[in-house]
């Protein structure tokens, strides 16, 4: 299946996953101020997380994208679609997420991240709707969705917790771009 390696924006790169950025994204997800929205992580967790999301890049043609910073290299995050069959609250299951390095919060690189990688879902992908979702009191998290063009539609559980979720549709016109011979 066809997907891109990268894909950048003015500021960033969102790039399929490395080796070396297991301890990058376990120095992220196990901070205080992230696991606090997105549950504990460990560094075993990290590297069966990167494995599901280069899984779903494989099998999919989507995933989770790690992102850089354009200008220096630095490691920031991750962000992108994942299918999350568990969620029940609609038929679809593709999810936008998103987790930067807390030293760069406030400076707009999640949504930044989580719109390239929408505009991807819409143009090659061709997907239709797309969820998120965030634990109510993650204000900056439901601030990025709405950034995005995305719409609170409601609450729903999710690991056993109250979610706020959004969704967005594919905007009017969109066509996915098809590969060669399709």
């Amino acid at each position: 299946m066809s997907c891109p390696i990268e894909l950048t924006t003015a500021r960033l790169v969102l790039r399929r996953w490395r080796e070396d950025d297991v301890s990058a994204l376990a120095a992220i997800l196990t901070h205080p101020d992230v696991s606090r929205w997105l549950g504990d992580s460990s560094a075993d967790d990290v590297t069966m997380t990167i494995a599901r999301y280069e899984h779903s890049w494989d099998t999919l043609g989507y995933g989770r994208f790690a992102v850089e910073d354009r200008a220096t290299g630095a490691f920031l995050g991750r962000a992108g679609l994942m299918r999350q069959d568990a969620w029940q609250a609609t038929p679809e299951k593709e999810e936008v997420g998103w987790a930067i390095d807390p030293a760069r919060w406030g400076e707009g690189l999640a949504t930044e991240a989580a719109s390239a990688a929408l505009e991807d879902s819409f143009e090659r992908i061709g997907l239709r709707r797309i969820v998120s979702f965030a634990l109510p009191q993650n204000v900056a998290s439901t601030r990025v969705m709405e950034k995005c063009g995305m719409t609170m539609m409601g609450t729903a559980l999710w690991a056993g917790r109250p979610h706020v979720w959004y969704a967005v549709d594919t905007p009017a016109g969109h066509r996915p771009i098809l590969p060669q011979g399709s």
